[in-house]
């Protein structure tokens, strides 16, 4: 919930791990601190350099845990900056990696930009049974770091296929879930998604009350995609 403040305490740990030189560390700095922190970010060109000094790192080092991981923040990577079928094999390629070794860590994360590509490929479809498994995987191992978002890009797409009853009951979902955590930064993200869909419904005083309780709680991070499109989304429902 604290954007500005996250990304210093990421930049700082990354500079202590690269002092240390200890693998192990620098690896799960990496994994944790770089490219998880960016991704969440959508800072994909910040996201693809880390995941590639991951994969490298791994590769000198053999470092097996962080190579699959790395591949598959890659391709999100990709996906992000357009590349989108080539960053979908790239996540598949990892995820069937962590499959073969029975490693569910952060699956359900990948699986979530997984889901977010196959929609920007124009297959909602793919993308839903792909989140269907994300959910169950949460289920599974209580792994609830993505669970708001899956929520929300789940609403996405099945505004997609047009079913607008159920997108809004997973919107409210993914909002409920973000502030059990107390995650301000998916709650905003969540909230934006149902503030434009009350918007299309004509539902403008609504919309525009929800996203201006959230969006006022930040004191920081205004220059993030998610800040900057729900203050371009309160300036159009104003």
């Amino acid at each position: 919930g604290y954007p500005d403040q996250a990304l210093r305490k990421s930049q700082e740990a990354l500079a202590l791990a690269r002092e240390l030189d200890h693998p192990f560390s620098l690896g799960d700095v990496l994994c944790y601190a770089g490219c998880m922190l960016k991704e969440m970010r959508r800072d994909a060109q910040a996201l693809k350099e880390d995941a590639e000094e991951m994969v490298r790192l791994a590769d000198e080092m053999g470092l097996r845990a962080w190579l699959p991981l790395g591949t598959c923040f890659g391709g999100a990577a990709l996906a992000m900056l357009g590349q989108v079928q080539e960053g979908m094999a790239q996540m598949r390629e990892g995820i069937a990696v962590c499959q073969s070794r029975d490693v569910e860590l952060y699956l359900s994360g990948t699986l979530c930009s997984l889901a977010e590509a196959q929609a920007k490929a124009g297959h909602p479809e793919e993308g839903l049974i792909t989140l269907a498994g994300a959910l169950a995987l949460v289920e599974k191992t209580d792994e609830r770091h993505w669970e708001a978002e899956l929520y929300r890009l789940r609403a996405e797409l099945l505004l997609a296929q047009g079913d607008d009853a159920e997108a809004d009951a997973s919107l409210e979902k993914a909002i409920q879930v973000a502030q059990r955590q107390q995650a301000k930064s998916w709650e905003l993200r969540a909230t934006v998604s149902l503030a434009r869909l009350w918007q299309e419904q004509g539902r403008i005083d609504e919309a525009r009350q929800v996203l201006a309780e959230i969006y006022g709680w930040f004191s920081e991070g205004f220059d993030t995609p998610d800040l900057q499109e729900g203050k371009a989304l309160l300036e159009e429902l104003s």
